[in-house]
């Protein structure tokens, strides 16, 4: 039965990445009136989620300035280099450790910036009727983040791999996970072509 009471949600963003095949921070790429950080960041904001915490590494300094203002906790992994797992796990451990006491965390990338509020709350809905499942993202060629993931998973979010992303634990548990489909919105922005082709519009799931 889901619970009466509403969530507490923590929404991790992964945005330590060095953006080596784009050759810059693709985190502060203009995206409409921002960047692309900043959007990320304005959508989390929109929705039911308790707090919202960003985990940066790489370009820390360059990124902060531009962040700073906005109602967030920013963390500076010192291990970014060794992959999204281990922003994830540093996420969820300070997440954890907040005063809050969170029901489930909602891990989201910084480079999906089709990936609005309306899709984040469409997962929290979904994640409030099934208060113990797993709640990912179908993206049209692989389930995963963005997800939401209950309070059952933080052990084993917090000691994941640093080479492995949240896929990796939405696939050990695929029969406990619940799918809302958003292959309208789910591409990567990992070069520059990919980036130019969205500002222009283009694209194909």
């Amino acid at each position: 039965m889901p619970s009466l009471q509403e969530p507490k949600i923590a929404q991790i963003i992964l945005a330590a990445g060095t953006s080596s095949r784009m050759g810059e921070p693709k985190q502060l790429l203009p995206w409409h009136q921002t960047t692309l950080i900043g959007h990320a960041i304005q959508e989390a904001l929109k929705t039911e989620t308790s707090s919202v915490f960003v985990v940066l590494g790489a370009y820390y300094d360059l990124i902060y300035e531009q962040v700073h203002h906005f109602p967030i906790t920013i963390l500076e992994n010192p291990n970014w280099e060794m992959g999204m797992g281990s922003s994830i796990r540093f996420g969820v451990k300070t997440a954890i450790q907040d005063k809050l006491t969170f029901d489930a965390v909602l891990i989201s990338l910084v480079d999906q910036p089709l990936i609005d509020a309306i899709h984040f709350e469409a997962l929290i809905s979904k994640y409030k009727e099934n208060p113990e499942s797993i709640v990912a993202t179908n993206l049209g060629k692989r389930i995963g983040a963005p997800g939401i993931f209950p309070a059952s998973y933080f052990d084993e979010l917090a000691m994941l791999k640093s080479d492995y992303g949240a896929r990796y634990i939405i696939e050990k548990y695929k029969d406990k996970t619940k799918v809302i489909t958003a292959t309208d919105k789910g591409v990567d922005v990992d070069t520059m072509k990919e980036y130019q082709d969205l500002v222009q519009g283009k694209f194909h799931s």
